[in-house]
């Protein structure tokens, strides 16, 4: 299992942090001396009910204030304290790489690689009447040893790093813990103050300068507390899903459950966060949506009611057309709430990204099995107007793939993602513009590394599978970022990008493509560049046919008669699709050429 060292938290930050909260504690205890000494004064020169009155309340706020200042030194410490803790559980990262680059371990990034299993053989018998016989043997023995001398090292250092980083993972969390009690304490405290509530208000349309100043550093204080937990996960963010994961394992179930409470959007689209919180933090996303959809609903047919054209019977098709809209959005998100079921336990359906009424259409990513812990992970990425409601329609599909993969390959477990997370081309029209690649083929990419990131045991055996305008968006993710995938398959392309196998960053033998006779993409998608034509390959929108044998891929046998939509309605494409996603590619035609 790849070691992951990314630490969350900046502690050069919560040092800073920690001096900006003693300097505000000092100007709070200049202000709360400062009702103290104006007391004093009406205690000395001013007699009556009104004295009294004002010496009572000048003596809550200067104590009310004391009790405030006091905090800010306490916030300080805390941060300094879990800079200090950061500190040594970086240091510990750093020597748990060094230990991997000794031990001849294979470190990039922040991830320690494991050991490949050893397969070395001892030379077999020698054989004397050979000329040199012996001199090979010889060397060949030496070979062998030096090769199981040098696994042993690295076993011994994967080990030494893997015990390290475990260690460090306890101080980390133990750190973070800590400060989440601290952060509680002190939010805690600020509640017990006689005057907050008062300086709340205070803050909203203040009528002292002094309670002003007060009410400002106690909100600050509370928004330095309460966001804590959110600056380093948004750091984590900014610089990719493994580090999102390591975020993500430091934080207290408390620290998780906050976030997912008030950021459940940023939580649920972060890839590098588990399968099981992101669809927790989707389903709110979801029925916030969905709320929100009913309720511009109602309005716009109370306003269509109360126009008074739409009383004389005349039609307003520009406030129809916007009910129309919102009517095939709440369709679209009823049909996703029906097939998840009300929790992923019951259903074993997960919904890893979602926004029910982007583009009037909707997108999402729901997964049928628990990704995290399959042993094959299949990515399906749909075509030209993928909406909420076609994407539903792939679901049902590709749960008949992970049926057959896991029929094809006994004890193992498939789980079959739609991935239908971008703006897809309205019509066949846009279907020529590849500004729609461009723009998803990063978010594809990263999707990918979150899978791995956020994987449970031995690597699982990972397939992206493109359909129609999909394939492109597959492609254009493998030339220019890069798939964390095993295999790349590709059905009834307009092109992906490339003219050669070779260019999307897997061997050729793991990349796949089938079109039908009878799909009407090599009809509707013909090259458009003048030197393509007569040239002897089979040139699409996007780059060479991957279907053709000059594309130097694998065969993707598919039943002739289907049609462009009809690969996942025959045995003979389900056969070929699912031997890719078990990894049974053994039983697969050889390669075009």
């Amino acid at each position: 299992m790849t070691l992951n060292t990314w630490v969350a938290g900046n502690p050069g930050s919560a040092r800073a942090m920690a001096d900006s909260m003693k300097r505000h504690g000092a100007g709070v205890e200049e202000v709360a001396s400062g009702w103290h000494r104006v007391k004093g004064k009406a205690e000395g020169g001013w007699e009556g009910r009104a004295s009294a009155a004002f010496q009572g309340f000048a003596a809550q706020q200067g104590g009310d204030g004391d009790a405030l200042a006091g905090l800010f030194p306490r916030f300080g410490q805390a941060c300094t304290v879990w800079a200090d803790e950061i500190d040594t559980v970086k240091a510990r990262m750093e020597q748990a790489k060094q230990v991997a680059t000794e031990g001849q371990l294979m470190v990039f990034g922040d991830s320690i690689y494991p050991p490949k299993p050893f397969t070395g053989a001892p030379p077999g018998p020698v054989d004397p009447r050979v000329p040199g016989a012996e001199d090979r043997a010889n060397q060949q023995s030496a070979q062998y040893e030096a090769a199981k001398a040098l696994h042993a090292k690295q076993e011994a250092a994967f080990a030494e790093a893997q015990a390290t980083v475990a260690q460090a993972r306890g101080m980390e969390k133990v750190a973070h813990e800590t400060l989440s009690r601290s952060m509680d304490a002190v939010t805690g405290a600020l509640k017990d103050i006689g005057q907050a509530a008062e300086w709340g208000k205070a803050a909203a349309a203040p009528t002292s300068a002094v309670t002003a100043a007060l009410a400002g550093a106690a909100m600050d204080m509370e928004a330095h507390a309460a966001n804590a937990t959110r600056a380093g996960f948004e750091t984590a963010l900014q610089q990719g899903p493994a580090a999102v994961r390591g975020c993500w394992a430091s934080l207290t179930t408390a620290q998780r459950t906050d976030l997912m409470d008030r950021f459940p959007q940023m939580v649920g689209g972060a890839d590098g966060v588990p399968v099981v919180d992101r669809d927790q933090a989707n389903r709110s996303v979801l029925a916030a949506q969905r709320q929100g959809l009913v309720n511009k609903l109602d309005e716009e047919r109370r306003r269509l009611r109360e126009d008074p054209y739409h009383r004389r019977g005349i039609s307003d098709s520009d406030s129809q057309y916007r009910i129309w809209q919102l009517e095939e959005s709440l369709k679209g998100i009823d049909r996703l709430q029906e097939k998840l079921g009300p929790s992923a336990e019951q259903s074993d359906y997960y919904l890893l990204g979602v926004d029910g009424t982007v583009n009037s259409r909707g997108q999402a990513i729901i997964a049928s099995g628990n990704p995290d812990n399959a042993d094959n992970v299949l990515t399906s990425v749909p075509g030209t107007f993928s909406d909420l409601g076609d994407a539903m329609d792939y679901v049902d599909r590709n749960d008949r793939l992970a049926e057959r993969a896991e029929q094809l390959n006994p004890g193992t477990k498939t789980a079959a993602i739609t991935w239908s997370d971008y703006n897809s081309p309205s019509d066949l029209l846009n279907a020529s513009d590849e500004r729609f690649a461009n723009e998803a083929k990063g978010d594809l990419a990263r999707f990918q590394e979150g899978l791995r990131a956020t994987h449970n045991g031995p690597p699982s055996h990972n397939t992206v599978l493109g359909h129609s305008y999909g394939s492109t968006v597959v492609g254009y993710a493998a030339r220019d970022h890069g798939l964390s995938s095993d295999e790349i398959a590709f059905i009834g392309s307009p092109g992906v990008g490339v003219d050669r196998a070779e260019d999307l960053g897997v061997p050729p033998d793991h990349v796949w493509s089938g079109t039908s006779g009878h799909d009407i993409i090599d009809t509707w998608t013909p090259s458009l560049s003048p030197g393509d034509i007569g040239n002897g390959s089979d040139d699409h929108w996007y780059g060479m046919n991957p279907s053709d044998p000059h594309f130097g891929g694998q065969i993707l046998e598919t039943d002739p008669t289907a049609g462009h939509s009809d690969y996942w309605d025959r045995e003979q494409s389900i056969d070929s699709i699912s031997r890719v996603v078990a990894g049974n590619n053994r039983e697969m035609p050889s390669n075009h050429g």
